[in-house]
């Protein structure tokens, strides 16, 4: 009955195998699908079809069914079908076309008005017989369900191990995984201490962008496990940046906490070239999984708690006071309006001008269409009264202040140091080891 579905007129034009596999991983492990697949150029030859006109579309391999927004592939087949150039469709199943039905039954609908054929490795269906039809969209509704089933199975899967803390990913630099699955610290003391020291010094700062500096000046590089197959859990150290620095204050885990779900998907952003779906954090007090005392930390929780804040208040938003910056105003981004309440902006002049700068308070005259600011001043008499303010204040505690000041300079010399005889100490291991 198969055979009699298919006419001279069929065998005239093309036959298309249409071969996917949902992700890269499926393309390198389920050989024996992607065979079979391929195999689908000999039933189109026994069909019928001479091998000239058969032709093979892999070009969506690793490519998921779910849309066919980027699966070229797919949309060259429609393409040449609406044409009436295609003959034939074969396909292992119909999940390999099409995971959603608005794109399955698009196919179906002009494979019917092309009279083209659509076929598996038991049947030839025809979309212009009903009976044929129907099946065909019984199968793509079974496929799509399918795929929702499977997704929501390893869904909750995943996350009720998660809740349990049990949950594997790649952890993070300065973490290796123990012989029962808990997470312990690096036994490489400079990897170890390395981390330790970017706490320190963004503890001392206050600001990223100063960790960063320090760290270069110093030629200390970060350690970075590499998690591909080749050179697996080895330890790679690359040069310090803003991003990984940031990345590393950010991350929960290094306050012995177990954190999953900090990202939320909700599809509301995708890429435009890969069309998956990008994500937004989530606030702290929305993350659906929190362990804290999970692991051994590098600071304390009350420390990254503190630390979030001061990240936040660097970004100088919202009137927050924020990172100290460039220029000669010694209160920017500190000295508050008395009229309003609001943050004061900072106006500078040119150095040929000669003058001083100007705190403003322009917030209600610019964002909420005010008739005029509130008020202005320059900041030379302002940042002078602050400065002789400062001295009295301190004036009694000098000899602690200086004190502490020597200590702390004592403390960073020391860490410093130590920093320095970890790297030669490295640096000796690997000259032995390149000797033998």
């Amino acid at each position: 009955m198969s055979t009699a579905k298919i006419q001279p007129t069929h065998c005239d034009r093309l036959a298309y195998v249409y071969v996917r596999q949902s992700t890269p991983w499926q393309v390198i492990e389920n050989r024996e699908s992607t065979e079979r697949q391929y195999h689908l150029q000999e039933r189109a030859v026994a069909l019928g079809w001479s091998p000239s006109h058969v032709e093979v579309i892999d070009e969506d391999q690793g490519r998921t069914g779910r849309s066919a927004t980027h699966r070229t592939g797919f949309q060259r087949l429609v393409s040449d079908v609406g044409l009436g150039r295609v003959g034939i469709v074969l396909m292992l199943e119909a999940s390999r076309l099409a995971r959603n039905n608005s794109d399955w039954y698009r196919l179906i609908e002009i494979c019917g008005l092309s009279a083209t054929l659509i076929a598996d490795e038991s049947a030839v269906y025809n979309p212009r017989e009903p009976n044929d039809r129907l099946l065909l969209g019984v199968k793509g509704t079974l496929s799509e369900a399918e795929l929702y089933t499977l997704r929501t199975r390893l869904y909750e899967g995943r996350w009720n191990k998660a809740r349990k803390g049990r949950l594997r990913f790649p952890l993070p630099s300065g973490y290796v995984p123990g012989q029962d699955g808990q997470w312990e610290l690096d036994p490489d003391a400079q990897v170890h201490q390395r981390m330790a020291y970017v706490f320190e010094l963004f503890r001392q700062h206050g600001v990223a962008r100063r960790v960063v500096r320090d760290l270069n000046q110093q030629g200390l590089d970060l350690p970075a496990r590499v998690c591909g197959k080749d050179g697996y859990g080895t330890v790679v150290w690359k040069t310090p940046t803003l991003g990984a620095i940031v990345r590393i204050l950010r991350n929960p885990a290094y306050a012995g906490a177990y954190v999953y779900g900090r990202s939320d998907y909700s599809g509301d952003r995708r890429s435009g070239q890969t069309g998956k779906v990008l994500p937004h954090l989530r606030p702290m007090a929305q993350w659906p999984v929190r362990i804290e005392a999970h692991h051994p930390p590098y600071l304390p929780w009350e420390q990254f708690v503190s630390n979030q804040a001061q990240l936040r208040q660097n970004w100088s938003r919202d009137g927050s006071p924020g990172a100290a910056r460039e220029g000669v105003a010694l209160l920017q981004g500190l000295v508050v309006c008395g009229i309003c309440g609001r943050t004061m902006s900072v106006q500078h002049h040119a150095a040929r001008e000669k003058r001083s700068a100007a705190y403003l308070c322009q917030a209600a005259y610019g964002q909420e269409g005010g008739d005029h600011i509130c008020q202005s001043t320059t900041s030379r008499p302002v940042d002078a009264a602050v400065v002789q303010a400062f001295l009295d204040a301190v004036s009694p505690l000098r000899l602690p202040v200086a004190v502490r000041v020597l200590d702390q300079i004592q403390q960073d010399l020391t860490a410093q140091r130590q920093q320095r005889e970890l790297q030669l100490t490295q640096a000796r291991y690997d000259a032995r080891l390149a000797q033998l």
